[in-house]
């Protein structure tokens, strides 16, 4: 067996940073289990790194190719759950834009139970991640690890330009920066990408730790975490199978498990930890009854709204998306609740020299009141967890995403934007605006930001603490967006990048003491 003094379990958004800070000082050993490889098929890594090829990564090898549970508000679909499977995670599948959140979001965490994660507490960590190439907000980072690159300072789609106008037509405001101090309006994206390439996680974090002179990272690649060891209550290291064979890495110090919003509670209550009655009906020995694990479960939901354009859309340069508008679908929120995404063609066919011309606005909900859950489907590691999202499940996120949809709709209808639109496709001429509700539940689909399934908190249903600790439990801590109590307001990369730096300064800090 080899010991470190951490494992991290996950080489994701999170475990990359969490791995990388742990292992800046010489002194420890830090292991990086991953179940996916870091040999990546060459046409795969091609589209990972080509910024508008992002859709072609999605099921293809290094995808989970997860999916829900048939959703009953969505008409029994089972709706894609990409989630990345090689170093790095899904920071090789997301679309590459870099958005903070809402200064309330992070409050609203210290209030729900996190103290030490409001918005002034974390935005050190956001600017420590940072490297933004240009200064609209005065609190953006800059000279971190992580590029941010300012699409207003580059070649922008006009197709992007006239979204931009219209939204401006209908009288919303100009937002210089997301992550600055006011992130309500439409404005245009800061994206992770650095000289034209996708800048993911491995490459930004965990290939520079592993490169570096002190040698104290090692990445244990095509290893799937079967359960967690324990001494007591002591977490004590890792089982993995590799190659065929079960293996055990033991940790001296930490496990840090970073697996995401699926696989972390996954690995949680297939080691025992969870709700007792549930692991108990599946054969699984119960060391810590916690029954949060795998509950609170949400994700960000959006509808597709495509035209066909009536001129030629140029080729992408980015990736295919710009610029968004972000507002509230009612006064009164203390943040926009409504993302409005706009792609300037079929994601899908660029890379068809006869492609159509076509543009997609994607509204969607960002501050879901709909809340699901994770659970084991066996006792089995190999076996796909059940996820339920339990999209559109409350009244007021189906009312609030079909007002997003006329919304759209009345983009698409401005002077500056219609004079692109040919005609819409979807949800098209069968649904007008009195039967949107029914196209909503039609052609809803993911925003691919799962959250919150080991929320962290200090009541009876919150997984750890506010210093991500599992309760109850030694040595063993979680972080990744499945810790969130309630998922950001916008995309959430970002967001993942703080949680690991964070934490891995509250684990040296505390080690140090």
């Amino acid at each position: 067996m080899d010991t470190y003094d951490y494992v991290v379990v996950g080489a994701g958004t999170a475990g990359c940073v969490v791995a990388a800070r742990l292992a800046e000082d010489p002194g420890v050993s830090v292991a990086v289990i991953e179940a996916g490889s870091r040999d990546v098929p060459a046409d795969v890594r091609r589209n990972i790194e080509i910024p508008w090829h992002w859709a072609f990564v999605q099921q293809s090898a290094v995808d989970w190719g997860y999916e829900s549970v048939p959703q009953p508000h969505l008409g029994g679909r089972r709706i894609p759950e990409p989630r990345g499977r090689l170093p790095g995670g899904t920071s090789n599948l997301y679309i590459m834009m870099h958005i903070r959140g809402h200064r309330s979001d992070f409050d609203a965490w210290a209030h729900q139970g996190a103290p030490g994660w409001g918005y002034d507490d974390v935005l050190p960590y956001f600017q420590k991640s940072e490297d933004q190439e240009d200064h609209t907000s005065p609190v953006a980072g800059h000279g971190g690890p992580l590029s941010v690159l300012a699409v207003r300072l580059h070649d922008l789609n006009p197709a992007s330009r006239a979204f931009y106008d219209a939204c401006r037509e209908l009288g919303f405001p100009e937002s210089p920066d997301f992550n600055g101090p006011q992130m309500e309006g439409v404005g245009w994206h800061h994206l992770n990408i650095r000289d034209g390439k996708r800048h993911d996680m491995a490459t930004a974090y965990l290939y520079p730790a592993l490169q570096s002179e002190r040698q104290n990272v090692t990445l244990v690649d095509e290893a799937l975490a079967t359960r967690l060891t324990f001494q007591g209550r002591r977490c004590t290291g890792v089982e993995v199978t590799r190659r065929g064979e079960s293996v055990r890495i033991g940790a001296g110090r930490e496990v840090v498990v970073c697996a995401g919003a699926i696989d972390s509670p996954k690995l949680l209550m297939l080691s025992g930890i969870g709700d007792g009655e549930k692991l108990a009906a599946f054969g699984i020995p119960v060391l810590q009854h916690l029954p949060g694990v795998g509950e609170n479960f949400h994700n960000h939901v959006l509808v597709p709204v495509i035209s066909v354009a009536s001129q030629r859309i140029p080729d992408p340069t980015m990736a295919m998306s710009e610029a968004a508008l972000f507002y509230k679908s009612q006064p009164g929120w203390p943040g926009p609740d409504i993302q409005m995404a706009f792609v300037h063609g079929d994601p899908r066919q660029v890379t068809n020299p006869e492609r159509p011309s076509v543009m997609v606005m994607l509204p969607g909900l960002v501050r879901p009141l709909s809340r699901g859950s994770l659970r084991l489907s066996g006792p089995d590691p190999r076996t796909p967890p059940l996820i339920d999202p339990n999209y559109l499940g409350c009244e007021a996120d189906l009312a609030r995403l079909t007002d997003a949809v006329r919304m759209a709709r009345r983009i698409n209808a401005t002077r500056s934007l219609g004079a692109w639109v040919q005609t819409e496709v979807v949800p098209g001429p069968d649904f007008p605006d009195e039967r949107l509700e029914d196209a909503v539940r039609l052609f809803a689909e993911s925003y691919h930001h799962q959250a919150g399934s080991c929320r962290m908190g200090m009541d009876a249903l919150a997984v750890t603490d506010p210093a991500l600790k599992v309760h109850g439990m030694a040595g063993l801590r979680v972080a990744d967006a499945s810790v969130m109590p309630t998922v950001v307001s916008g995309n959430c990369h970002a967001a993942i990048v703080m949680i690991g730096e964070k934490v891995a300064d509250m684990i040296k800090a505390e080690h140090r003491a």
